[in-house]
């Protein structure tokens, strides 16, 4: 049976070092962290899974909380962490929970003690609509677990709170911004959930752009949604029945300008020649819509690398703080826009 020791031979390091890569603690040199690795594969070493938590103080494990409404943003960013996980030898636990789950802090901390009764995980990663709610918020910090936020949120960064996302409100300025370009000024506009940060950044770019472009906003069409196909369908419809319609509309994601292209088939209008879309985030029906749709590219998968990232380095009994990223994005100009008619 291959022990610790004899890898620590085999690379010709300490037993200490061994340890602090299996445990993928900081500050270990990358070619030192590829001796022990290649040394690890060679000798066929398989850590005691009981052991490396007991030594490490940490569980090796990951929580990641989705709501209970599917997303191509949210399976995106488990993708992503799910691989950053198996490199980095944690499980990834997938929890579900939905809107009952967050109406009151009683209620969250039955579910958490119900769901952490095997122990506690080493992070938690919170996707939206949860990694802005305040009761979540609260519960988390009673529970001392350490924490990453997916996307913008306006909860206070600490030690053992940060964030991973995107600068939505410059990202939604420069795709309004190249509509603008374009020649577009009457230009729609549909928000996502209310719930979420991002919805309100985004708002918060587009207005800005207008206002540098000296266009004043009009209110008439800038519309509700919630970051779905069918609310980006019936606020197309409203928009294309208008009198004085825009030339373009900016959908704050892709799944609603998806939506918006539908309605636009179905009232015989043409895009991008009558009409201009785009959209926010990239995922897999901005490739798969005809026309392809124009877009901001979030860097989805790597969100979620990072976050897993992030809460390994600080995870057992680590003196790292959690830090915040804000990643860089992509406006990806594809065949949904154009010059107006």
């Amino acid at each position: 049976m291959v022990r610790m020791v004899d890898v620590a031979k085999e690379a010709g390091v300490s037993i200490k070092t061994v340890s602090r890569v299996l445990n993928n603690e900081p500050h270990v040199q990358d070619a030192m962290r590829q001796k022990v690795r290649s040394a690890v594969e060679r000798l066929g070493y398989i850590p005691s899974a009981s052991a490396r938590s007991l030594r490490s103080n940490r569980s090796y494990s990951i929580m990641l909380l989705i709501h209970d409404v599917r997303s191509m943003f949210v399976s995106t960013v488990q993708f992503g962490a799910l691989q950053k996980c198996q490199k980095l030898g944690y499980h990834l636990q997938l929890s579900m929970i939905g809107s009952d789950q967050l109406k009151d802090e009683e209620t969250l901390k039955a579910w958490f003690a119900e769901n952490l009764r095997g122990g506690h995980p080493d992070g938690l990663v919170l996707v939206p609509p949860m990694a802005n709610n305040p009761v979540m918020e609260r519960v988390v910090k009673s529970l001392g677990l350490n924490t990453i936020r997916v996307g913008p949120n306006e909860i206070p960064h600490t030690a053992r709170t940060a964030s991973v996302m995107i600068d939505d409100r410059q990202a939604a300025h420069d795709m309004t911004a190249h509509l603008i370009g374009l020649g577009h000024r009457r230009i729609g506009f549909i928000r996502g959930k209310e719930d979420q940060d991002a919805t309100h950044r985004r708002f918060d770019g587009y207005a800005s752009a207008l206002a540098g472009a000296g266009i004043a906003m009009d209110e008439s069409i800038v519309l509700p949604g919630s970051f779905d196909f069918n609310s980006g369908l019936e606020q197309g419809d409203v928009l294309l029945a208008m009198k004085d319609r825009p030339t373009a509309v900016f959908a704050s994601n892709d799944d609603m300008a998806a939506g918006v292209i539908m309605a636009a088939h179905q009232a015989g209008v043409s895009v991008p020649g009558e009409l201009s879309v785009a959209g926010f985030d990239d995922n897999e029906i901005a490739e798969r819509t005809l026309p392809t749709i124009t877009t901001i590219r979030q860097p989805l998968e790597e969100i979620g690398m990072v976050a897993i990232e992030a809460l390994v380095t600080a995870a057992g009994a680590s003196l790292e703080e959690l830090t915040s990223h804000v990643l860089p994005y992509e406006l990806v100009e594809r065949r949904s826009t154009a010059a107006p008619a």
